[in-house]
């Protein structure tokens, strides 16, 4: 039998409530008072294992998560702030066990950023990966700036950019770190800054996909600021390094030059090459047609 969306949501509410005296039931950690609040006693759980208590109420938050699906409108809305709350309850619950509230901040995180909560997505985030540095603190951080970049705080994003880009510099979450402080310094109109960001970023990389991207990115950066002639010899570092590349696999070797043919500052250099000549075409027309200003 089908489930009505009221019911859905009922069962969604329902749920929530069975989570807030979760942690005071058999089974869970002792409490303090009558706020449900842990409070570490006997033998602590192991460096980054969960009690049962905690792998329970992430489990009951993950159920309310799932029963999103399928509502919409304010439904929908509603089944996300419950969700998102009962992770928040778990990061102060379970506050004695950091992996367990970490992995919660990050979830509740998500779930806002879902809703278009951004202030308190980046709360959650940012308490993620001060909680697991191992686990969180990379990819805490650059959905944190991503909230911020989306809230338009540019200079907080560029902050946290870089602290992400730092926290781990050769993997490529900190690639993904250092061309979106680019596309920030874009966004805010910072050209120049822009520039020297995406040059830097192509330093620091040697896959052949990521020097297509950033190639890519620093083109569109050169063509904004109108220097054509650097946007080509972005693109042409591209097909060079792209070209050096020994790669015995045929089916690595075509899905590379597909991602060169694809690079958008491709059509956007000669858009702009279009333009420029029709301008200079205009020019002598005009020129030709005034008897060259005599």
């Amino acid at each position: 039998m089908k489930t009505t969306k009221k019911t859905m949501l009922t069962t969604v509410l329902f749920m929530f409530s069975l989570l807030l005296t979760l942690p005071a039931q058999a089974g869970g950690p002792p409490v303090a008072g009558g706020d449900n609040t842990p409070v570490a006693t006997g033998k602590p759980a192991a460096r980054g294992k969960l009690s049962a208590a905690a792998k329970a109420a992430i489990a009951a938050a993950k159920d309310l998560a799932a029963r999103i699906t399928g509502l919409e409108g304010g439904e929908r809305a509603a089944a996300i702030e419950a969700a998102a709350n009962a992770y928040d309850k778990i990061t102060t619950d379970f506050a004695v066990e950091p992996a367990a509230a970490a992995q919660a901040a990050f979830a509740a995180g998500e779930l806002w950023q879902r809703q278009g909560s951004l202030p308190l997505a980046e709360r959650d985030f940012l308490l993620a990966a001060q909680l697991d540095p191992q686990r969180f603190g990379q990819r805490g951080l650059l959905e944190a700036a991503e909230a911020q970049r989306r809230q338009k705080q540019f200079d907080k994003a560029l902050a946290t950019f870089a602290q992400a880009a730092a926290a781990d510099p050769a993997s490529a979450r900190a690639h993904e770190a250092r061309l979106a402080i680019g596309r920030v310094q874009q966004q805010s109109g910072q050209i120049e800054a822009a520039i020297t960001a995406f040059q830097a970023a192509l330093e620091a990389v040697e896959k052949p996909r990521q020097v297509i991207e950033t190639c890519d990115l620093l083109a569109k950066a050169w063509l904004q600021k109108g220097d054509l002639g650097a946007a080509e010899r972005a693109i042409t570092h591209a097909d060079e390094a792209v070209a050096n590349v020994v790669e015995p696999d045929p089916v690595v070797r075509e899905r590379l030059q597909k991602a060169l043919a694809g690079m958008s500052a491709r059509k956007a250099l000669q858009k702009a090459r279009d333009k420029a000549a029709g301008t200079a075409k205009d020019a002598r027309a005009v020129e030709a047609a005034t008897g060259g200003g005599r």
